[in-house]
């Protein structure tokens, strides 16, 4: 994959890798949704004895496919595959504790419909670790969107719009680096505001 990158899209995906870091971090017991899940590629980072449920989400049967052959070559009973978009995720609100979403916001031409489903999902402290396109790439990365563009494909986000969209959906402490090309993100969702003490007798 990092051969694949870096000769087609001019990536490093370390950067990728590294997010995944925040799946074995995870604490026991806690609620894993990575959509899109593509073929799986993020399954590296769960431990076969990791008490955790993980869901993965797809919107393509063949990455479906995929990604439930990887978790059986992986030895992951926790993981689930189900189908998923990214814009209308069946899951309740407040119901997961890491929301990993690596490579798919920049296909959405309103990637603020898919941000509105992460905060919605994750509970109030929720992570969200991610990666995307930006606009503003490299030459190479340029040419390829635009020619995605005339075939009708979305262009990626800018960073400032992005951020923006996490701030009005309620995600907090967003970073997202670099600033241009294939970037890293991450935020957590605002905690529920403590409760007003009853007043004194």
């Amino acid at each position: 994959m990092q051969a694949i990158g870096r000769a087609v899209w001019g990536i490093d995906a370390a950067l990728l890798y590294r997010c995944f870091d925040a799946i074995g971090e995870t604490g026991a017991g806690a609620t894993v949704l990575d959509v899109p899940c593509g073929g799986g590629v993020a399954f590296r980072a769960v431990r076969p004895d990791q008490d955790l449920r993980y869901i993965a989400g797809d919107i393509d049967d063949r990455m479906l496919a995929r990604a439930r052959r990887r978790a059986g070559e992986l030895g992951l009973p926790q993981v689930e595959v189900i189908t998923v978009d990214m814009t209308s995720v069946p899951l309740p609100d407040d119901s997961v504790d890491l929301f990993a979403s690596f490579s798919g916001l920049h296909m959405l031409p309103e990637p603020e419909e898919a941000v509105r489903e992460i905060a919605r999902c994750l509970k109030p402290g929720g992570r969200v670790v991610g990666t995307t396109f930006l606009r503003d790439g490299a030459l190479r990365q340029r040419l390829l969107f635009a020619a995605g563009a005339l075939r009708g494909h979305p262009q990626p986000p800018r960073p400032d719009d992005l951020a923006a969209a996490f701030d009005r959906c309620g995600i907090e402490q967003f970073e997202i680096s670099p600033l241009r090309g294939f970037a890293a993100f991450h935020g957590r969702k605002r905690p529920d505001p403590s409760p007003t003490p009853p007043p004194a007798a």
